[in-house]
């Protein structure tokens, strides 16, 4: 029978399926594979067997957005924010992050200063708010930090863009999905558009999240924000204050 334990407090248990709720501590969706202690072939299961239920929601503290997303986001999940310049993502990602608890800012266009005073005049939460201009070690701060929300800004600053071997996933966003899966985090990473107001980039960076949220001017101060992909909602808009 498989074995699982809580990322979140390490308690250990076997189960025939993931478990939704840990026993020792009692956080939710916390539980990941360690082995399947009895060596034996892990088989599938039939779906009306399963009891289910609606999994948690974590607000980002804009109500219209909040309502799209059913209560709010999913854990784990990531999220790929794009754009033309100015519409909002960064400080809209930092602003939901911080509103979810602890949250790492890998900050690779601005410094850390600037980074600040953006997230300050965006209405976050700062003493929610690490910053690390480092994406070598920025797991280890999240670590440290006891961050499980992650804003990586940006995409095409990023030295791992290369794919991985045999896909079109680019290296950081294999790190960054793992991540998330591992700790039970939500992932935010900010990209650019092109001319034709896509995902610039490779094609991956758009399909790889479970939300894709696309940014456009709404007014001097407000951002449309458009959902056209989403796995734990359905799609839709919302507009939100910047």
């Amino acid at each position: 029978m498989p074995l699982y334990e809580c990322v979140a407090c390490l308690h250990q248990k076997t189960a025939r399926i993931r478990l939704l709720v840990c026993s020792q501590c009692n956080r939710t969706d916390t539980y990941s594979l360690i082995e399947d202690v009895s060596g034996a072939r892990v088989g599938s299961i039939c779906a009306a067997d399963i009891a289910i239920s609606e999994p948690a929601r974590y607000e980002t503290g804009d109500s219209e957005l909040d309502t799209v997303l059913l209560g709010g986001f999913v854990r784990p999940s990531t999220s790929t924010l794009f754009g033309r310049g100015g519409t909002g993502k960064s400080r809209s990602a930092i602003r939901w992050a911080t509103h979810l608890g602890p949250a790492l800012l890998v900050s690779l266009e601005m410094p850390s200063e600037l980074a600040i005073y953006s997230a300050k005049s965006a209405r976050a939460n700062l003493s929610q708010l690490y910053v690390t201009e480092s994406e070598t070690d920025w797991q280890e701060e999240a670590r440290v930090r006891k961050a499980f929300t992650i804003i990586f800004d940006s995409f095409h600053y990023s030295q791992k863009q290369k794919v991985i071997k045999g896909t079109k996933i680019p290296v950081i966003c294999h790190e960054l999905g793992e991540w998330a899966k591992a700790v039970n985090g939500i992932v935010f990473m900010i990209c650019h558009s092109n001319k034709r107001n896509e995902v610039s980039g490779t094609t991956a960076v758009e399909h790889w999240p479970d939300y894709l949220f696309k940014f456009a001017k709404h007014g001097a101060s407000d951002a449309k924000v458009t959902i056209p992909k989403a796995r734990y909602c359905p799609t839709g808009s919302a507009v939100i204050t910047i």
